[in-house]
C-alpha cells in the first residue's frame, strides 16, 4: 500500500526591504542556491508565456537532514508583486504559494509561503507516520535559513545600489 502523507505548511518571513526588491530576488530563482544554502540547483524547464504562467523549474534541495528532494515548479498564478502560486511535481507533489505584502507597522515586507503537498517518495511515505514532526522540522530549518540568507543577500544589494 503506496500511503502519501499530506503537509500543510506555512511559513511567515519578514524582510526588512522593500516589496519591489523582495518579488524581485524571489521570482528570479535562479539565483537562490547565491542566497539560500539548502538551494544546490535551479534549472528552468519551460519558459512559459510573458505574464510567467506555465514556466517549469526545477529544483534541487538538500536538507538539514541526510536526503534531498528534486522538485518541479510550474507556475500557475502570477500577480507582480502579490503573489506566485506554483503546482509541485517530483519528490513532492500538491501546490504552493506566495503572498508578499508590505507591513507599514513594521516597514519590512511579509512574505507568506503555503505549502500543501505530499511525499512521493516510497522511503519517505513509508516512514512518514512516525517521522512527519521531523520532516515538518526539516522543512521549518530550511525556510528559515532561506528568510536569513535573503535578508544577508539584500543588504549587500542595497549597498550597492
Amino acid at each position: 500500500m503506496d500511503i502519501r502523507p499530506e503537509f500543510s505548511l506555512t511559513t511567515t518571513w519578514s524582510i526588512p526591504a522593500s516589496i519591489e526588491l523582495v518579488w524581485l530576488c524571489l521570482v528570479d530563482t535562479e539565483k537562490w542556491p547565491l542566497w539560500w544554502e539548502y538551494v544546490a540547483s535551479v534549472q528552468e524547464l519551460a519558459s512559459g508565456n510573458p505574464t510567467g504562467i506555465d514556466n517549469v523549474r526545477q529544483y534541487y534541495w538538500r536538507t538539514c537532514l541526510p536526503y534531498g528532494l528534486l522538485i518541479n515548479l510550474r507556475a500557475v498564478e502570477v500577480y507582480p508583486y502579490r503573489r506566485l502560486a506554483v503546482a509541485v511535481t517530483g519528490d513532492l507533489q500538491g501546490n504552493g504559494s506566495c503572498n508578499v505584502a508590505w507591513d507599514a507597522e513594521t516597514g519590512h515586507t511579509k512574505v507568506e509561503f503555503l505549502w500543501r503537498v505530499q511525499t512521493c517518495k516510497h522511503w519517505m511515505n513509508w516512514f512518514a507516520i512516525l517521522t512527519k514532526p521531523i520532516f515538518t522540522w526539516n522543512h521549518n530549518q530550511v525556510m528559515k535559513r532561506g528568510e536569513q540568507g535573503l535578508i544577508r543577500y539584500l543588504s549587500t544589494i542595497k549597498r550597492t545600489l
